[in-house]
């Protein structure tokens, strides 16, 4: 499995090196409007794709505004990589929002059951990253660089909590939406962060002596 090549593990060979944070917010902004576009051209929208396209716009202004505001400016990133993230988020974005808005919602009773698990699957998932991102950040004092071991939380099971918490927050998404839109989304969320969690794991072994004594798995608590 071969991460993508940003944070710490950009790399020669992917075009030229730019600002991560900046980089960052470029490719996550547009997409903070797709769900606001989305309820503004469909008439009669349903209460569960509004709720659900709702979501997707407290998840885009947080990782776009805050998280993006709040990232290291040490992080660095390259052109192609934030084009081709640039493409996917506007092309998922597309396929989300037309799957809630063009899609027929059954109004049953077991749908109904599974849009609400789904829900508090998401939020949980979304909280979750939420409080692992800023574990991340409270790492390092302002003025410093490098990297060093989280600890608390998910940290103590997993070498990437935010990755785990945010695969858990669009697996709740699949399962409320309940089409194949929103189970793709999940899906190339796992493609995406499952190498790279474990790219991270095996980086933390190779860069700590103690780290193999604290026993994490690499993405998802005593399983992998």
């Amino acid at each position: 499995m071969t991460s993508a090549p940003y944070g710490k593990f950009a790399r020669k060979g992917w075009g030229p090196l730019i600002s991560g944070k900046v980089a960052w917010i470029i490719q996550e902004f547009p997409c903070f409007f797709i769900a606001p576009y989305y309820i503004y051209i469909t008439p009669n929208i349903d209460l569960e794709a509004w709720i659900l396209l709702a979501l997707l716009t407290i998840h885009y202004f947080h990782r776009s505004i805050i998280y993006g505001y709040l990232m290291s400016s040490a992080s660095r990133s390259t052109i192609p990589v934030t084009i081709s993230a640039i493409f996917f988020n506007l092309t998922n974005g597309y396929i989300q929002g037309s799957g809630l808005t063009f899609y027929d919602i059954p109004q049953s009773s077991v749908f109904l059951a599974r849009f609400w698990v789904g829900v508090f699957i998401w939020f949980l998932g979304y909280y979750g990253n939420v409080v692992a991102d800023q574990i991340l950040r409270n790492l390092r004092k302002p003025g410093e660089s490098g990297y060093k071991i989280p600890y608390g939380w998910i940290f103590k099971y997993v070498s990437s909590g935010n990755y785990f918490f945010e695969s858990v927050e669009w697996l709740g998404w699949g399962i409320a939406c309940q089409n194949w839109s929103g189970w793709l989304f999940f899906f190339l969320t796992v493609a995406n962060l499952l190498p790279r969690s474990i790219s991270q794991h095996k980086w933390y072994l190779q860069n700590f002596k103690e780290y193999s004594a604290l026993k994490r798995k690499a993405y998802i608590p005593f399983i992998l």
